[in-house]
């Protein structure tokens, strides 16, 4: 068995993707700490959807160390940490948990895919040719990048880090960030790992760990989406998504953008979240696709407040699913959609199809006992995608 940590959904879904893509059984587990883990599972790769990086260092550092002891007992071929690929996050501390529990001295994270045009070069990060905190990830409300260089990041007292090309001799002792400039850089870190180092990184790494053992099985991007009703639910305010939806609002009125009241705690939130729910209703009745967002002219500048707008998200779907019988819930972010999936009772996903890079389509297992059977029908299907991906053609045709 593979097993892999993932730090957010979307980052779980992801890997889970790949996975499938590799004719691997998969099972995905939306959870926090060690009783998410099914040490009974027989899939060939565990996946562990953790939401580590939308909480505190500590509770992060808890959960990883928890997940880590409990899949340490189950003796897997490989644990995987899977984080950002850019690196937002509590990389470092949860690393350095993980290797505590594992008894390691080293560990080689990966993030870069140059599949995605995210490299990192001479210790900088680059997306899409620019430096990174020249790019919308300087705006990122929870974890803002405003330094292209990687040591500089992450640097912790007293914590060894060092930042490494593949053709380095050897690794250092402590945690090594491995660049990447190609997916021959890809391969190269693959063809080095071994029982005594913790491996973690992005997509492109775990892509290049099962291409060195596995052949891919099935196609890589089937398009039979069977779902008539659609609800998007948007996490993203910023970057190339939210233009898209504001793009789309500009068509039609299907796109419902959360009440700007309830971006303030008041008095007025349960009627403004009914007027919501009303609205999002209401749009289901003239179209089958109905995208719900926050505006991208909404300010969402602090970890408090885009935590609590994602609890207000989760609520809000949930009572739209109480009213409306959806085939597909297709989410925008990793943190939106743990938050979503949290509040509808949603805790383990059967993986089906990866749609495109990073875009993962998934069959909800539990029923949600909430809800009246009507309105939870047997092929609810979710699919997740990262807030920084492209939308594939097939999900978004507005």
């Amino acid at each position: 068995m593979i097993a892999v940590i993932a730090d957010d959904l979307t980052g779980a879904a992801e890997l889970a993707g790949i996975g499938l893509s590799y004719g691997l059984t998969v099972e995905l587990v939306i959870g926090q700490y060690a009783m998410s883990v099914n040490t009974h599972s027989g899939a060939d790769l565990l996946v562990i959807a953790t939401d580590a990086r939308s909480v505190a260092k500590s509770e992060a550092v808890q959960e990883m160390t928890e997940v880590s002891a409990a899949l340490r007992t189950m003796n897997p071929r490989l644990i995987f940490k899977k984080v950002d690929s850019v690196l937002r996050g509590h990389v470092v501390a949860e690393t350095r948990a993980q290797m505590n529990v594992l008894g390691l001295e080293k560990a080689l994270i990966v993030p870069a895919n140059p599949a995605l045009g995210r490299i990192l070069i001479d210790g900088h990060y680059y997306v899409q040719g620019e430096l990174i905190h020249e790019t919308h990830f300087s705006k990122d409300p929870e974890f803002p990048i405003t330094e292209s260089n990687v040591m500089k990041r992450l640097s912790v007292n007293n914590e060894p880090i060092s930042v490494l090309p593949p053709a380095a001799t050897s690794l250092l002792q402590g945690i090594v960030i491995g660049e990447v400039g190609t997916q021959g850089d890809l391969r190269a870190w693959a063809a080095r790992i071994n029982k005594q180092t913790l491996l973690g990184g992005g997509a492109g790494f775990f892509t290049a760990i099962l291409e060195a053992t596995y052949t891919p099985k099935c196609p890589a991007y089937p398009m039979d989406i069977v779902g008539l009703c659609k609800l998007y639910v948007c996490g993203s305010a910023f970057g190339h998504s939210a233009e898209l939806v504001k793009k789309a609002s500009m068509t039609g009125d299907f796109v419902c953008y959360m009440p700007n009241a309830l971006m303030h705690v008041d008095d007025q939130e349960s009627a403004e979240l009914a007027n919501w729910v009303a609205h999002i209703v209401s749009s289901f009745q003239r179209h089958e696709q109905v995208i719900i967002a926050i505006e991208p002219d909404s300010v969402v500048d602090s970890c408090k407040l885009a935590t609590r707008l994602r609890a207000l998200t989760g609520k809000v779907v949930k009572q739209v699913l109480d009213q409306v019988s959806v085939d597909e819930l297709i989410i925008e972010g990793g943190s939106t959609a743990a938050a979503v999936l949290r509040e509808i009772g949603i805790t383990r996903l059967a993986v089906a199809q990866e749609l495109a890079a990073g875009v993962v389509r998934s069959k909800a297992l539990e029923k949600i006992e909430c809800r009246p059977a009507k309105c939870c029908p047997d092929n609810l299907h979710i699919t997740v995608k990262p807030g920084s991906y492209r939308w594939p053609v097939v999900l978004w045709s507005f």
